[in-house]
């Protein structure tokens, strides 16, 4: 039996997504591969629109929690009998640092205070009851400059209720060789602090 993807999955993924993240129980198995990272992901308090969903997510090593080497501000709309999860760049990203756990900051973005990143918005279903799976869109147009090499960026990732699954990988755009990205596997986060009745439908 095939689950289709309604436009209410869109309040369903966001507070799925909404929480502080840890892949400890990975790390801690298998060092070598997998450093401790936090993924916090929290809603903002002044949407930028009234359409779907806006979330402000991070990724830090957890030893530099204040000093994410990611941030994005994501936008989850339905559209296309799909969810579609827009990735925006903050132009001063430096002044969110932490404020996925300090949510008052976040009333400082606004919509003066993004960049929308093309050709890197996610495409997401619902796979059954429990999971969502989503992919960056097809076309290797978004692109990161990474180890003095220009990349497009994949990612494939997972969602449950309780669990979030990334792997996130850069090919040299004229080779289509890896450059940079995991070799042994999906990073797997285990939510630790859920931020889900943040989420207003």
């Amino acid at each position: 039996m095939s689950t289709t993807t309604q436009p209410q999955d869109v309040y369903v993924l966001a507070q799925w997504l909404a929480g502080d993240h840890s892949n400890w129980q990975q790390a801690i198995e298998n060092p070598p591969f997998f450093a401790h990272i936090r993924v916090g992901i929290r809603p903002l308090p002044s949407p930028i629109t009234s359409e779907g969903v806006w979330l402000f997510l991070e990724q830090a090593y957890d030893f530099e929690l204040h000093h994410p080497y990611r941030t994005a501000v994501l936008h989850l709309i339905y559209q296309n009998d799909r969810i579609e999860m827009i990735n925006y760049r903050l132009k001063d990203a430096q002044t969110f640092f932490g404020a996925s756990r300090d949510r008052d900051r976040l009333q400082g973005i606004n919509a003066e205070a993004i960049v929308k990143l093309d050709g890197c918005t996610q495409l997401v279903h619902r796979a059954d009851l429990h999971t969502f799976k989503g992919a960056v869109e097809p076309g290797k147009k978004c692109c990161i400059h990474r180890k003095g090499v220009d990349t497009y960026l994949t990612i494939e990732f997972e969602v449950t209720e309780n669990t979030y699954s990334s792997l996130d990988r850069g090919y040299d755009v004229v080779t289509d060789e890896r450059v940079w990205g995991s070799i042994a596997g999906a990073f797997e986060f285990t939510k630790k602090t859920s931020f889900d009745a943040e989420v207003i439908p």
